[in-house]
Parts: C-alpha cells; structure tokens; sequence
C-alpha cells in the first residue's frame, strides 16, 4: 500500500501543474487581452495628444492671423487719416494760390490780407481772366502797363 499511496502521490504532484497550468491559461489569454488594451490606448492617447496639439496650432495660427488683420486695419485707418490731411492740405493750397495769396504764408492772420487781396482782385479778375485767353505776347504787354499803373512799379 506504501507504493501505491507514493505512486498516487506523485501523480497528483505530476498533474498538479497541468492542470493549474491549464487553469491559469484563462488568466493568461485576458492578461494578454489586457495587454492589447494597453497597448491600444497608448496610440489611442497618442492620437488625442496629436488632434489637441493639432487644435492648439490651429487655434494660435487663427489668432495670429486676427492681430495681423487688426494691426492691417489699424494701418489702413491711419493710412487714410494721412491721406485726407495731405488733400485737406493741397485744397488749402490750390485755395490760396487761386485766391493769388501766399500759399506758404500760413495762420489766420495772413488770411485777412488775403481776403482783401482776394476782393481786389476779383475786380481785377475779369481783367485777367480776359488777359488769359490772349497770347504769351500779350499777356506781357499787359503786365508791363499794369506795373507802370501801380504806385512804386
């Protein structure tokens, strides 16, 4: 009986581990399944990482692109301010010249002497406007008799 007892005894030590073996196997195939989990969710993560990087980008390149606009803008809008000023500027100027004041006398002083000079020459201007449709040759003649009118010419 001791032989049979120690043969069964080793059976048993013998198919202990296949069949624990066996068992675990289970464990084995859902620890492997969980280990492809785990390796899909790194690229999984990796891909969510990318799309918010790729989304951050976007979001930093689109408001570049908004300051760049508003700085454009704000350039325009001073562009045409300095614009208006020079053809507020030239209109004073052509007014001046065509009222026959000093266009580079400036001030609201000289503008008086300007309108009685303006006045006086409107009476004069029918004169000249005259004088303007005649030739180079006339015109001058013209000028020479007005000088010799003027006191001090």
């Amino acid at each position: 009986m001791p032989a049979r007892f120690v043969r069964g005894l080793l059976w048993c030590l013998l198919l202990m581990p296949i069949v624990l073996t066996g068992c675990g196997g289970g464990k084995k195939q859902e620890q492997q399944q969980s280990k492809k989990q785990q390796q899909n969710k790194p690229s999984d993560t990796m891909l969510q990482q990318q799309l918010k990087m790729y989304q951050d980008i976007k979001k930093n390149e689109h408001e570049q692109e908004e300051k760049i606009r508003k700085e454009e803008k704000k350039q325009l809008k001073k562009l045409q301010k300095d614009q208006q000023k020079m053809l507020k500027r030239e209109l004073e100027f052509q007014e001046k010249v065509r009222m026959g004041g000093n266009p580079w006398a400036g001030g609201k002083a000289g503008g008086k002497k300007e309108q009685q000079q303006s006045k006086q020459q409107g009476k004069a201007g029918t004169k000249t406007e005259s004088s303007e449709k005649k030739s180079p040759e006339q015109k001058q003649g013209k000028e020479k008799e007005e000088k010799k009118k003027m006191p001090g010419g």
